[in-house]
């Protein structure tokens, strides 16, 4: 039995000029020409860019400003009011009350934000205070929404009345003002807490 001289001049070769493969060489896989696009490489990194700019600041300043731009939009919309089945007059949106409320609110998380800026001696209080806040009135326009959206029964002239409603970009906006303050306040937070020194926690 004749078994395959290699060629002294090129290893890789054997006598009869074909090309041996190696057994420790590992096959390449196959080319596919073009690599999946990851959206993690970008989004991830720039949303947390954003989070920690100015340790929170930046967040939690757009944030409040987020929630009073939305008091200022439209609210709600395609306001449904029926009695027993029967479409009825209704309002057209919600109050000048409740958008007061939601501005003032607004205002608050924002000048909350700012004392963080010129007050950092008490920046962990208002940290702590600004993502109470926040996470209520997170809660506090989800609820509403739902709400709507479910239908609620109201006592008006003409009686039992069933109303329901949809979100609009202000009460949107006021749900991403809120969301962002709380963001802004955990990072606060873990700031506080890495750069405070053993005898200050």
């Amino acid at each position: 039995m004749e078994y395959p001289q290699t060629n002294a001049e090129f290893p890789d070769l054997s006598d009869g000029g074909t090309r041996r493969q190696s057994f420790e060489q590992a096959a390449a896989p196959p080319e596919t020409g073009s690599s999946p696009f990851s959206w993690s490489g970008v989004v991830r990194p720039r949303l947390k860019e954003v989070a920690i700019r100015e340790n929170g600041f930046v967040l939690a300043l757009w944030g409040g400003i987020a929630v009073v731009i939305g008091a200022l939009l439209p609210f709600i919309f395609h306001i449904q009011a029926t009695v027993d089945g029967v479409p009825v007059p209704g309002e057209s949106g919600i109050g000048t009350g409740d958008r007061f409320i939601s501005l003032f609110f607004g205002l608050l998380l924002a000048g909350m934000a700012l004392s963080t800026r010129y007050r950092p001696a008490f920046r962990r209080r208002i940290a702590i205070s600004s993502l109470i806040l926040s996470l209520l009135g997170f809660a506090g326009y989800f609820l509403f929404i739902l709400v709507g959206v479910a239908g609620i029964t109201l006592q008006t002239d003409f009686g039992p009345t069933q109303v329901s409603w949809y979100p609009s970009i202000g009460a949107l906006d006021s749900i991403a003002g809120c969301a962002a303050c709380a963001i802004a306040a955990i990072v606060m937070l873990r700031g506080s807490e890495s750069s405070a020194g053993p005898e200050d926690i």
